[in-house]
């Protein structure tokens, strides 16, 4: 047997150790990795409480901006400038169109100097008078030069006063040709155009408020007498991904609908972003009735599965899910039924990536 030949025959026996030492080391790991279970994960918990929330029903309403007026000239004239378009956002005072004022320029420039001539006249004639009333009291004159030069002075300053008004006329119409906006709101409609006469009310754009919205809801008959003036809100919007908003009901329409045996009820939600648009459908919860105390969790804990909703419960630094059905909301809290206690802790961020029987570490 050559060298070669026995260091291949002493090779093959240790490649096969090796891998059989290797194949043991991995499966000892694994065994072990098996026993430790998933590792732990980083959670938020709130606790289980007692909170007064009010039996509510889920109606269907429709957004409308609370504010909504088309915004009309003062005056006529032929449009100079219309720069605005709709979907744009206008701040107050903004300009929306301008009106062609140079005739009434010219003739304010024409009343200033008739009034300047006017009052140049006023002026002799009050020296007139006070020369007048001088002789008159020595009766070097007679009582008729005294009494025209009086009249001729009142006559003057009526003409005075009569030419400021004018004067103040033609101004405020100089500033009317200047059409602005009313409050800060979305130019959702134009009625005019550059070139287009405009008469006296015409119409110039239709502005919209988005800052506070209304949301009109058709309520039950049965419903109406349980609602409260003022009473506090959830407004869901589909269209935003049912993201909720908290809204007052400021009207409760007395007179409803014989046909369907509903009656309006306007609902007004803070918009300050602009997220919710004109015609957006709406989920309105009303409060029907007293609150009662029930045990309930934020909202947040609330996973859903399929048809259910369950929670995770943390006991002994492990999270185990819990089912459980909802009941009333009240803004940030949800009631909750099941097999649930008082002061249990229920996990709110972190929950959607948990398994049964997973390790957890609460983070504040």
């Amino acid at each position: 047997m050559t060298n070669l030949t026995l260091k291949s025959t002493l090779r093959i026996p240790f490649l096969l150790i090796a891998a059989f030492f290797y194949l043991f080391v991995a499966q000892v790991s694994t065994t072990r990795a098996q026993e430790k279970g998933p590792p732990a994960a980083l959670v938020k918990v709130a606790e289980v409480t007692q909170v007064e929330i009010a039996p509510q029903v889920q109606l269907i309403g429709t957004a409308q901006p609370k504010l909504t007026s088309v915004v009309a000239s003062d005056i006529e004239g032929l449009v100079e400038k219309f720069d605005v378009s709709e979907g744009d956002f206008v701040k107050k005072g903004a300009v929306l169109a301008r009106l062609e004022d140079s005739l009434i320029k010219i003739e304010l420039k024409a009343a200033k100097a008739n009034k300047a001539d006017t009052e140049a006249q006023l002026r002799r004639a009050r020296t007139d008078l006070e020369r007048s009333s001088k002789l008159l009291a020595t009766e070097t004159i007679a009582d008729k030069q005294y009494t025209d030069d009086l009249a001729e002075v009142q006559s003057l300053e009526a003409q005075v006063d009569r030419l400021e008004a004018e004067i103040q006329h033609k101004q405020d119409s100089i500033a009317k040709k200047v059409i602005l906006a009313p409050f800060s709101g979305f130019v959702v409609k134009e009625h005019t155009e550059v070139g287009q006469w405009v008469e006296k009310g015409g119409p110039i754009v239709t502005l919209a408020d988005l800052s506070t919205m209304e949301i009109l809801v058709e309520v039950p008959e049965r419903y109406v007498p349980k609602l409260v003036l003022g009473g506090i809100t959830q407004v869901a919007v589909d269209a935003l991904n049912r993201e909720t908003f908290t809204g007052k009901i400021a009207a409760i329409i007395p007179v409803g609908d014989s046909a369907s045996r509903t009656f309006p009820v306007k609902v007004t939600v803070d918009n300050r972003d602009n997220h919710i648009k004109g015609g957006m459908l709406c989920r309105v919860s009303l409060a029907i009735g007293e609150p009662s105390s029930v045990l309930a969790v934020p909202k947040d804990a609330v996973v859903n599965v399929g048809q259910g909703h369950l929670v995770y419960v943390v006991q002994k630094g492990v999270a185990n899910p819990l089912p459980v059905q909802l009941g009333n909301a009240s803004d940030s809290m949800i009631e909750i039924k099941g097999a649930i206690k008082s002061g249990m802790q229920v996990v709110t961020r972190g929950n959607e990536r948990l398994r049964p029987g997973q390790p957890v570490q609460i983070i504040k």
